[in-house]
């Protein structure tokens, strides 16, 4: 997809130029009032903004044509979204199949895949928040939509929910092959879903690239953040029942994480911690960490003025399995490490620090 546009509100100005992939997830990051939303907003239409939009082929907006909302075929959920309270659970999923493409998702199956089977029946203004939450997402999956659009709709939810509702999202459009283009402020939620970023400041797109790339960008805040990490994805080969560990392989490297079996052949995302790796020139054999693997450093960086990097931190840059991690370590194992670029190190991951999302 690629749109540049430009649109004034105030005195706040939209000069925005990007290119993203027509699958996948895409976060569009940022600080607050860097023009995320009026982004988004201008991509679907809603917002009406000068330049230029292209989806799948189709030139949705140009100097002469604009194609309207409802003929984009691009479903939208934001953080202002509610259920037809006066309707049934059944009603409000009904609503969406009545405007959608056909193909689209049958309401039953809809329903039983969001945990809301039970419920159809029931007014949909009696919900919880959780399940009033699944259901927006599942009304706005009913119309079969050719993009999914999300403006941070998930913020009042507890952690727990969130974690359940981000899962079932995540399958329901790699399964579909539904592209996702939204917004986040939250961290575990941009790295648990997205697979490309746009990052914006000041009404511009500044960077733009895969998700590890700009969680690694020097330029960017993400790699000095405490819980900076990188995602991997891996394949599950196996399971050990007696200890309870699925075996993974992760780009020809075997390693393995904790909890219940998963299954054989499926695809699994991992979050690595940077401050959950430790670095040795050996390989610990006697160490209680089950994932131990070979690396070569690419970047050292230190604590100074140059830096957003916590007093007495250091980034370490690691080639592993052929891409980069990040490991942070403290100045002091730095110094007495003496870490250079192009050594040849360990690293050692502990198996519960891996988190799959």
């Amino acid at each position: 997809m690629k749109a540049a546009l430009e649109h004034s509100k105030g005195a706040f100005c939209l000069r925005a130029k990007a290119d993203w992939p027509d699958q996948g997830m895409t976060v569009i990051a940022g600080p607050s009032g860097a023009g995320k939303t009026s982004f988004l907003r201008a991509v679907l239409g809603i917002e009406r903004a000068a330049g230029h939009i292209a989806f799948a082929g189709q030139t949705l907006q140009s100097a002469e044509r604009f194609v309207p909302v409802y003929q984009r075929r691009m479903a939208w959920v934001s953080q202002h979204n509610d259920v037809f309270a006066h309707l049934s659970v059944a009603q409000n999923l009904a609503f969406a199949a009545r405007f959608a493409a056909p193909g689209g998702p049958a309401l039953v199956d809809m329903a039983e895949r969001f945990g809301l089977a039970s419920h159809l029946a029931q007014n949909a203004g009696a919900l919880s928040g959780g399940q009033k939450q699944r259901l927006i997402l599942a009304r706005a999956l009913m119309s079969n939509p050719r993009l999914l659009a999300l403006d941070e709709p998930f913020g009042a939810l507890d952690a727990e929910a969130r974690h359940v509702l981000l899962g079932l999202l995540h399958g329901y459009c790699a399964e579909q092959n539904l592209p996702v283009l939204f917004v986040s402020h939250d961290f575990d939620t941009l790295t648990r879903l997205a697979d490309f970023m746009l990052y914006m400041q000041e009404g511009r797109v500044i960077a733009q690239g895969a998700l590890n790339a700009c969680l690694l960008d020097d330029t960017l805040p993400f790699r000095y953040r405490e819980e900076a990490c990188v995602v991997r994805r891996a394949t599950v080969r196996g399971y050990e029942d007696k200890d309870g560990l699925n075996v993974l392989d992760m780009g020809g490297t075997p390693l393995v994480v904790p909890g219940a079996a998963l299954p054989v052949g499926s695809a699994v995302r991992l979050r690595l911690r940077g401050g959950d790796i430790s670095l040795s020139w050996t390989r610990h054999e006697d160490s209680s960490v089950l994932n131990i693997l070979p690396g070569t450093i690419v970047a050292v960086e230190h604590t100074n003025g140059h830096t957003p990097l916590a007093p007495g931190s250091v980034n370490v840059i690691l080639a592993l399995s052929g891409e980069n991690i990040l490991v942070r370590i403290t100045e002091k194992s730095a110094r007495a490490l003496s870490l250079a670029v192009g050594d040849k190190v360990y690293a050692q991951i502990k198996a519960s620090a891996l988190v799959s999302g």
